[in-house]
């Protein structure tokens, strides 16, 4: 039975995965949220129906359009086979089907929102702002959070990502973007208390030795944009899997 279920979770990480994929110019776009498609943006190709199938049109092509031969972003391989790891790796964590399928999805979006935040240096409200209400709405659905701990989780969440964005701003315009800021409101939502203290505290410190190696190397310099919604999402997923234990180890 075990075998069936991370089959059926990895299957369908794949699926959201490729969904997403397919969603995402929209999210960072003025256009309509309901309209034509697009699988390549250089010759405005819309999808297909093979391109609805998980890595097929992807593979047909060689990673290329088939109008105009554009190399497609690696994100059309990394999303769907991203999000059927990331179902199948919650699958195991909460060794539950519905609590492991919950998992996979807001995983996957934080997988998302990392690969916004790269490409277009831009943490869509599109993908935030629902997001957060899906994580309200479905708050009970989780085996060892209640609705008051996500709830305390969204609130705390909200209070650290002020307290951080102002004690950024001596460093400049940027150092700490509203993006972020709604990004750990996701994870507050998403995590719940306590562990969205750890997911904020793995993604700071992760962000922080990365820019740190960075600059010393001289990839960087401070003046340089370097994205913190990635450090964030990382830690977002850290503590979804693992923050009550990660918390019950840090009080011993």
């Amino acid at each position: 039975m075990m075998e069936v279920e991370i089959v059926v979770a990895a299957l369908l990480g794949l699926g959201f995965g490729q969904v997403l994929d397919l969603l995402f110019a929209r999210f960072y776009s003025d256009e309509p949220a309901f309209g034509p498609l697009y699988r390549c943006q250089a010759c405005a190709l819309q999808v297909r129906g093979i391109d609805c199938v998980p890595l097929a049109g992807y593979i047909a092509g060689l990673g290329r359009c088939p109008e105009c031969r554009q190399a497609l972003p690696l994100r059309a391989l990394v999303l769907p086979l991203g999000g059927g790891a990331l179902f199948a790796a919650s699958y195991l964590v909460f060794d539950e089907l519905g609590p492991g399928l919950l998992g996979g999805l807001f995983a996957t979006i934080f997988l998302t929102l990392t690969l916004t935040d790269l490409e277009r240096r831009l943490l869509p409200n599109r993908i935030v702002y629902p997001s957060i209400l899906l994580a309200a709405a479905l708050s009970w659905g989780w085996p060892d959070n209640s609705v008051v701990d996500v709830l305390a989780g969204g609130g705390v969440a909200v209070a650290i990502a002020a307290l951080l964005l102002l004690v950024s701003l001596p460093f400049g315009r940027g150092a700490f973007g509203l993006g972020d800021v709604k990004l750990i409101v996701l994870m507050g939502f998403v995590t719940g208390l306590p562990s969205v203290l750890i997911g904020v505290f793995v993604g700071t410190i992760a962000g922080a030795v990365a820019a740190a190696i960075l600059i010393i190397a001289g990839l960087r310099t401070r003046r340089d944009y370097i994205p913190h919604g990635p450090f964030l999402a990382l830690g977002a997923v850290i503590a979804l899997f693992w923050g009550p234990q990660i918390w019950d180890w840090y009080r011993g």
